[in-house]
């Protein structure tokens, strides 16, 4: 069954006329000839026109992926900002043609206020006739930002099938071409990006042999393992941290070996003896997360496909 939205712009057109938008579930198609699921289809659609009378686009999705970037919520806020802060922005495209986003000046801002500035500057960019660079394209016109327990979060404004890849839903944030990176003042510097986290590798291989003392270990491979990384040593009944400073023949050693310092930074012994075996396997930054999407049910996909038309429609007429 349909569901017909009545939308307005109360703040700037309270008088304006009222536009409606239409969510439907309208088909749903076999996923296969021999296992007989079904997908749904979601259409969203308006008669209401953008900008200079142009149409707007049905939306039609059966994807629910949708990037984000978030920071690591050690900075919460109040929030300074001073002039010219920024950061630079890339929504489901490389950094490299990203856009700068320069960050209004405040003191003691709360961190919702700072979401909502940050959303409203970078769907700026893609509103038609706004002077933004990125006119016209959903993925900023329709970017959310949210601060959710004590963490800012960006949204692409589309949704996907994947995080990663050519047709990814993705933000991805870096420092400004010029003036004051944002990235540590916001928190952003230790945070992650969906794309990052549906791209870890799993990298786990075990002793090939038992360890009896030094800085080296022998595994049975070193495929996905480097110089930086930090990797758990673990038996049936200990365990042990240390950092990658080499790994195979690349950094001097055998292509099974594995060269660490210990917590304290030396060169030393592992504090246990683990056996020909035993597990050793690659840590990631928020090792423990999955990339959820933000939008993961229906009522939030109808609240996207409806903020997605209205951000288009030409409420002054």
């Amino acid at each position: 069954m349909a569901v017909n939205v009545t939308t307005r712009d109360i703040v700037n057109f309270p008088g304006g006329t009222a536009k409606t938008v239409t969510v439907d579930v309208i088909q749903a198609v076999p996923k296969g000839s021999s296992e007989g699921d079904e997908l749904w289809l979601m259409s969203t659609t308006t008669t209401a026109t953008a900008s200079g009378g142009g149409s707007i686009a049905n939306i039609f999705k059966n994807e629910m992926l949708r990037g984000f970037y978030r920071s690591s919520g050690i900075i919460t806020g109040p929030f300074t900002i001073v002039a010219p802060t920024k950061i630079k922005v890339a929504i489901d495209e490389a950094i490299g043609s990203g856009v700068d986003i320069t960050i209004t000046p405040g003191t003691n801002l709360p961190g919702a206020d700072l979401a909502q500035d940050l959303e409203n500057l970078i769907q700026a960019q893609g509103v038609i006739g706004g002077g933004g660079s990125k006119v016209g394209n959903l993925s900023y016109l329709n970017a959310q930002v949210r601060f959710t327990n004590g963490k800012l979060q960006i949204e692409s404004g589309t949704l996907s099938n994947t995080f990663t890849g050519t047709n990814r839903s993705s933000v991805v944030l870096a420092a400004p071409d010029s003036g004051t990176n944002a990235f540590i003042t916001l928190g952003f510097n230790l945070g992650a990006s969906s794309e990052t986290l549906a791209g870890r590798q799993l990298a786990e291989t075990s002793m090939a042999s038992n360890y009896g003392s030094g800085n080296i270990i022998s595994v049975a491979s070193t495929v996905n393992m480097a110089a930086g990384d930090a990797i758990q040593v673990k038996s049936a009944t200990q365990s042990q941290l240390v950092i990658i400073s080499g790994a195979g023949t690349g950094d001097g050693l055998s292509a099974g070996e594995i060269r660490f310092v210990t917590s304290s930074g030396a060169d030393s012994n592992l504090n246990f003896l683990p056996q020909s075996g035993d597990l050793v396997r690659k840590y990631h930054n928020l090792d423990a997360e999955n990339p959820s999407s933000p939008v993961d049910t229906m009522d939030e996909l109808y609240r996207f496909g409806i903020d997605s038309i209205v951000n288009q429609i030409d409420y002054s007429v």
